[in-house]
């Protein structure tokens, strides 16, 4: 089974169009997207369309939380909140109310767990080694059969894996990492609509479950129609600015 792992479309929809294309160019047809389908972006509705049309699996991230509850945009800097004002007005009561049940975690198949942000928490972040091996003791004792688990919401593609006794090791994927008997794995394939790792191209991953494999993938797409969706829409200009960047 082979299947694309996004993360973090936020709505851009010419990122997500991009990346559709490739991955069909690419001959996987199913998804997992990691939350963040919504939010910072002009499209939040034509994403989920696209996405429910590719029968994509999906799970909550921060900001379809706040899409059904504003109160949980607390915290958001002023760009985001004003984009979860956005969202919120513009998605139907209906699509709201889906977003409200999606799940925070799934385990789509055997040995693989999906979470946004932390597990059960998807305003946590995994940036350390030390926060990595918190979740790694967590998922352990959650299910000892949990080899992988793919997470967003820091729109930067990283890897946290350990040995069993080992000190968690972190390191930049590279295009290709082979899933190594004996390790568990965090992984991030980055942001499809609003990377923040210095690169502009609409990344992903996809994951090859029978040969455990994962190749990472960077697409460009259009970023200026994007950012002229932003703009168009009234969505603060540095949500558009930043997308060309990177960051």
């Amino acid at each position: 089974m082979r299947v694309a792992v996004l993360a973090d479309v936020h709505a851009n929809l010419p990122a997500l169009e991009a990346v559709v294309e490739d991955m069909r160019s690419e001959g996987v047809k199913k998804i997992w997207h990691l939350g963040d389908a919504v939010g910072y972006g002009a499209d939040p509705f034509a994403c989920l369309q696209l996405l429910a049309d590719l029968g994509a699996v999906l799970i909550a991230g921060n900001h379809e939380q706040a899409s059904c509850d504003l109160a949980e945009a607390e915290g958001f800097n002023p760009s985001a909140l004003e984009a979860a004002r956005w969202t919120h007005d513009v998605l139907t009561p209906a699509i709201r109310a889906r977003l409200c049940d999606l799940p925070l975690n799934l385990s789509p198949l055997p040995g693989v767990f999906l979470f946004h942000g932390l597990p059960g928490n998807t305003a946590g972040y995994v940036r350390t080694q030390e926060t990595a091996g918190l979740v790694f003791d967590h998922l352990e004792d959650k299910d000892p059969r949990l080899r992988v688990a793919f997470f967003g919401h820091t729109h930067k593609p990283v890897v946290f894996t350990r040995l069993q006794g080992r000190p968690v090791r972190m390191f930049d994927p590279r295009q290709d990492l082979v899933i190594s008997p004996g390790r568990r794995y965090l992984v991030n394939p980055g942001s499809v609509g609003q990377p923040r790792n210095g690169d502009p191209k609409a990344q992903y991953l996809i994951y090859d479950a029978k040969a455990e494999h994962i190749l990472f993938k960077r697409v460009e797409y259009d970023v200026a129609k994007a950012q002229k969706r932003i703009i168009a829409a009234g969505l603060p200009a540095f949500l558009a600015a930043r997308l060309s960047q990177g960051i």
